[in-house]
């Protein structure tokens, strides 16, 4: 009966309680038996240049996003679009934040507001927009507010 009880009660705690006891398991093994964890988690032999504590490091992180979940498949595309030199995405920008920028000895702010960017008590629907009015020309508004890398010179390329 108390057989019973325990294993109901082992089966209602939240999963965090089981994941705090397996990390603290897991930075107790010796280095042999974080091998074989490893082994036995990754299908194949650890890197022989791994230490005991980036074994161990490993393996937690492996654990933890097992039973919280890893990262959404749209961050997996852009890092490794990032890996791969390719452009980095666009990021995303929060309602309310507020993008700063210098052109020509005068200081530009630009409001994120529900239907587009703030600035100068107008709003638009672009930060291109806004960038073509502040400079005269044709820009990227994201590239000219910092949001992107900027293309290099054909100097810089040489």
């Amino acid at each position: 009966m108390a057989r019973d009880a325990t294993t109901k009660r082992r089966a209602s705690q939240p999963a965090a309680l089981d994941l705090d006891a397996e990390l603290a398991r897991v930075a107790s093994l010796t280095i042999d038996q974080l091998r074989g964890k490893w082994q036995e988690r990754m299908g194949l032999d650890p890197p022989p240049a791994l230490t005991k504590d980036l074994l161990a490091r490993a393996l937690s992180h492996r654990l933890q996003e097992k039973v919280l979940g890893g990262i959404s498949p749209r961050q997996r595309r852009a890092l490794d679009a990032l890996a791969k030199g390719d452009r980095a995405p666009l990021q995303r920008i929060k309602v309310g934040s507020e993008l700063v920028r210098e052109h020509e000895g005068k200081l530009h702010e630009v409001f994120v507001v529900t239907d587009g960017f703030s600035w100068q008590g107008k709003t638009y629907a672009s930060l291109s927009a806004i960038a073509r009015i502040v400079t005269g020309t044709k820009w990227s508004g994201p590239r000219f507010f910092g949001l992107r890398d900027r293309q290099p010179d054909a100097a810089e390329t040489e």
